[in-house]
């Protein structure tokens, strides 16, 4: 079983016929209002209002659910917040939320943001659950969904509906429905339809969707889903709401018109239109709510259904209409490069919330902590979501895998126990991880644009001398291994479209996530185990998806490959950003030349034009087909349903954009990124926008890739080509610039001269010392987490190597067939929650999380001792050292247990611990702490792991330096030490 990481309860609703919350239960005087002056600004009669507003908005700690009320001055906070603990390495998240019709449940839907990358990966890879607004209370739905801008459905009641589609480029596939009881938290039925079924919403009258183009009545028993032809529905879709009576209103595009209209039980009656998206189509508590540029809407013949003048953009609506969003965003994606997944998320969790009071058309802006103190919950409401609940203070992590529990509720990547060989659970990729040998430099942006830069042009010929870095690699130069690719026809790569490649890849990552600027680490990574990048599934390598760093470089990387990069071209690939773009390049470059061979074109065809590379990019992502049906499929075709018909340009207005990717097909995203810049953790714009004499890169008309003659598609229907199989197929040339010259296409700008050297590395933090011993002590011996002490990125070999040993272990060393034929192999699964980062001592220190004190499958131990041979025997004196064990200046938080064994000895000395909180002793900067003294025989050696009794897999426990002082008289230290020797 896996569980949703939940926060506290937080903010109580007050929900229709419940008692306005008392003063016990409302903000308390540190939290910002979004109105510093609400009588003024929301209307004398705002103390008691029931009004609230759920939002939802997500960064690397998770979708952030806020909640405010408006009694308390719309004082936005976070009432739950989701992600997966058993993910690794998957940066920041996204998702959607609705609240039920009582206004007591909000349910919700959310993934990983990389994974709008994969196609189709958003189809049936989402996690789904409800969240009790009474106390903040999180039930996890134990199914895998979709997340798509029209999911989770949220109607007139309490039951929440969550969807599911096999869809991909080759078959529309089946949709399975998930219905849930928000108030107890369990599924109620798991039906399946043929087609691509959206916009899936519960109606007093039944449940509704749209399938094939047409608004349809869901029912059915059992496990099959009847869809019954209500209307056609009036156009390619934005929204579908329920309102009064079981009328259904819906928003379409029709040319650059957003159109609202309503059915009425028989057929769609238009209300009025809009310049597109210009207008939203929003619930609220009983009924519906049509917000924005409304003066061409009349909702007078259209019962429940109110409307509501707004300037700019629209996020959302409160239930009873008082308070619009304009934007809900976390100031992280302004710059996702910003420290994601760092021991410093700064930015994460900081909220800004824009809006506007409809009553008196006040605006307003606030910043929202989501780790602020939260009021005492309301625990009146007689609700009890019972199945995989969360509930207090902490952020629980699932049940875990101590001896004689059942295994499987740690395993929820896989869901049961691993049958088969052991072997099939290592991974297929070349370079492994965790190798000191094979850390990646986390570059920083100007590093990245002077790379892209000079490569797209073929002049990446910077040196890498041989050992490079420590990684024993031979000299060479980025593209001596990996030539500059040619175009068919000539030309270049334009710089801003291999930039926006690796902002929306990898967030400008040559190093994971954990890594920031400067530091090195293990490479950016895929899912590698092929257990859908989990850390309690076992690894499966067969599904292993080996791509490796800032360009996701794959092809090559992986044993079962039949041609793979020899020792010095994989290696480069891993550890050198600059030698992993230049092999990048090589894909993009196959996709428009494939192109090129089946006679395809983008506007003029000139690869120096931004805007010609929307279909290389679309192939990029999805492939070229280019036998049988040639050409693109439909995954990215810009009409496909899956994004919304009025949406505007990706990034185009703001970053807020960032947080809910899934809108926008993978061309889009690309062609945003280059016009609007990623921002570096200082707040500069990580690369130069292009040369745009349009003020923009210019994105197709929506409906250019769909016309009935090319491929079976009617622009004008709401599943434009319902089958989605090769007929969807886009195989022609097309245009929407006209005749190309600079003056009306956007071509690149560099900003770095070619030929020019590689510019110094801007780093967030500084190292640590590379050799340097505690206080006065430079006797001491230090044993290092790098047991030969590799010159890691500027640190020399060590002179006292041999004086000690650091060895790590992983699981409980327990691997063992089972009577059944499954595995039981904790050293499988630890090691996937195992990373090294450039810090602290020497540059270097391995680093996982802190598990519960039973969780066998993420045990992970380190031992440091001094070389035995310097030890007595036990029926000697023993030998008696000051110890110290360095902190880093980043990346460590836990509190963690170092256990102090003195080894076999005749006088009866015992082990002793000290426990150290790894976050706070380090104040941030590299630090020695003092333990105290201890006396060691042979055998004798110190200890620590990374479980501990309140463990909950979120805090870092860092195995960095100890250093033993030879010592002569006993003294207890910080740690109180009881030497058995003294």
């Amino acid at each position: 079983m896996s569980v949703v990481a939940a926060s506290a309860a937080l903010v109580p609703l007050a929900s229709p016929g419940t008692a306005v919350q008392t003063a016990s239960t409302a903000a308390d005087g540190t939290t910002p209002r979004l109105f510093s002056t609400p009588s003024t600004d929301l209307g004398s009669g705002y103390a008691s209002s029931p009004d609230a507003i759920v939002q939802a908005t997500g960064d690397a700690e998770g979708l952030h659910i806020l909640a405010a009320r408006e009694s308390d001055g719309f004082s936005f906070y976070e009432i739950a917040r989701l992600n997966r603990k058993e993910l690794s390495d998957v940066g920041p998240w996204t998702g959607y939320v609705c609240t039920t019709g009582s206004g007591n449940y909000a349910a919700a839907v959310y993934a990983p943001s990389v994974w709008s990358n994969e196609p189709g990966a958003y189809r049936n890879g989402a996690f789904a659950a409800v969240i009790r607004l009474s106390d903040g209370k999180v039930t996890e739905v134990p199914d895998r969904v979709q997340l798509a801008y029209f999911t989770p459905g949220c109607g007139t009641g309490d039951e929440v509906v969550f969807s599911s589609s096999s869809a991909t480029d080759k078959s529309v596939g089946s949709t399975t429905v998930i219905s849930v009881d928000a108030a107890t938290g369990s599924v109620s039925s798991r039906r399946t339809v043929n087609g691509y079924l959206t916009h899936v919403t519960p109606t007093q009258k039944g449940t509704v969707g749209v399938l094939g183009g047409n608004l349809v009545d869901l029912k059915g028993n059992g496990e099959k889903l009847s869809a019954r032809k209500v209307a056609a529905v009036p156009g390619p879709m934005f929204a579908l709401t329920a309102s009064k009576n079981g009328t259904v209103d819906v928003g379409t595009v029709d040319g650059e018109n957003s159109v609202i209209s309503r059915f009425n039980g028989k057929d769609f009656t238009e209300l009025g239109r809009a310049p597109k998206g210009k207008v939203k189509l929003l619930p609220v508590a009983d009924g519906d709510a049509v917000v924005g540029d409304v003066k061409g809407i009349d909702t007078s013949n259209a019962p429940g259904l109110s409307k509501h003048a707004v300037d700019g953009r629209v996020a959302g609506i409160s239930r009873h209409g008082h308070l619009v969003t304009n934007s809900v965003f976390s100031e992280q994606m302004k710059g996702i490069t910003t420290r994601i997944g760092s021991a410093s998320n700064e930015g994460a969790g900081t909220l800004t919330v824009k809006a506007t009071a409809l009553k008196t058309g006040a605006k307003a802006t606030t910043l929202v902590d989501a780790d602020r103190k939260r009021p005492k919950p309301d625990s009146s409401l007689p609700m009890d979501p019972a199945a995989f609940a969360i509930a207090g203070d902490d952020d629980d992590d699932p049940p875990t895998c101590g001896e004689g529990m059942p295994e499987t509720q740690c395993l929820s990547g896989s869901g049961a126990p691993v049958y088969g060989k052991v072997g099939e659970m290592e991974s297929p990729c070349i370079v492994k991880r965790n190798d000191p040998k094979r850390q990646a430099l986390q570059a920083s942006a100007n590093m990245v644009e002077w790379a892209v830069d000079q490569a797209v042009h073929g002049e990446l010929t910077v040196s890498r001398p041989q050992n490079w870095h420590d990684t024993g690699l031979a000299a060479y130069t980025p593209q001596g291994l990996f030539p500059k690719p040619s175009l068919t026809g000539g030309g270049d790569i334009p710089a801003q479209v291999m930039l926006g490649i690796l902002a929306q890849e990898s967030n400008f990552k040559q190093a994971s996530w954990h890594s920031v600027n400067g530091d090195s680490g293990n490479v950016t990574k895929s899912d590698w185990f092929g257990n859908e990048n989990g850390i309690h599934g076992y690894p499966d390598r067969d599904k292993a998806d080996c791509g490796y760093g800032i360009a996701q470089v794959t092809t090559g990387m992986s044993e079962e490959h039949d041609q793979q990069f020899d020792t010095l071209r994989a290696g480069a690939i891993t550890t050198d950003y600059a030698a992993n773009i230049a092999a990048g390049l090589g894909i993009l470059a196959e996709k428009w030349n494939q192109l090129k061979a089946l006679g395809i074109n983008t506007n003029g065809g000139s690869p120096a034009y931004i805007e010609n590379w929307y279909m290389a990019l679309w192939g990029y992502n999805s492939g070229v087909y280019t036998s049988g049906s040639v050409g693109v499929g439909f995954l990215n075709n810009p009409i496909n349903p899956e994004y919304p018909a009025d949406r505007q340009p990706f990034l185009r207005f703001s970053y807020d954009d960032a947080s809910h990717p899934g809108d926008w097909n993978y061309p889009e995203k690309i062609f945003g990124w280059a016009e609007t810049p990623q921002m570096t953790w200082n707040g500069e714009e990580s690369y130069s926008e292009p040369d745009m004499p349009l003020g923009v890169v210019k994105t197709p008309p929506r409906d250019l890739f769909c016309k009935p003659s090319v491929n079976a598609c009617d622009p004008d229907a709401a599943d434009p080509c319902p089958s989605w199989d090769a007929q969807c197929y886009w195989g022609r040339s097309v245009d929407w610039t006209g005749p190309q010259s600079s003056g009306n296409s956007s071509t690149e700008k560099l900003s770095y001269s070619l030929g020019s050297g590689e510019p110094e590395l801007q780093s967030k933090y500084g190292h640590g010392p590379c050799i340097d011993h505690p206080s006065v002590y430079t006797n001491a011996i230090i044993v290092d987490d790098l047991g030969e002490h590799e010159d890691t990125y500027g640190c020399g070999d060590f002179e006292a190597a041999d004086d000690g040993k650091f060895t790590l272990q992983t699981g409980d060393n327990i691997t063992m067939l089972r009577d059944d034929g499954t595995f039981r192999a904790t050293p499988y699964l630890a090691p996937i929650d195992l990373h090294q980062l450039g810090a602290g001592y020497d540059h270097h220190v391995y680093f996982t999380h802190s598990y519960g004190d039973t969780d066998y499958f993420h045990k992970v131990t380190g031992r440091w001792e001094v070389n035995q041979d310097k030890l007595p025997s036990g029926d000697q004196p023993g030998q008696r050292y000051k110890v110290y064990v360095h902190l880093p200046s980043h990346g460590a938080e836990a509190v963690v247990r170092y256990n102090l064994i003195p080894g076999d000895n005749t006088v009866g000395a015992k082990s002793d611990y000290c426990n150290v909180n790894q976050g706070t002793r380090s104040a941030g900067k590299d630090t020695w702490f003092e333990m105290g003294t201890f006396t060691f025989w042979k055998g004798g050696r110190i200890e620590a792991d990374n479980l501990h009794v309140a463990g909950t897999g979120d805090d870092n426990v860092v195995f960095d330096a100890m250093a033993f002082v030879p010592f002569n008289t006993p003294d207890p230290g910080p740690c109180s030490l009881i030497d058995g020797g003294r």
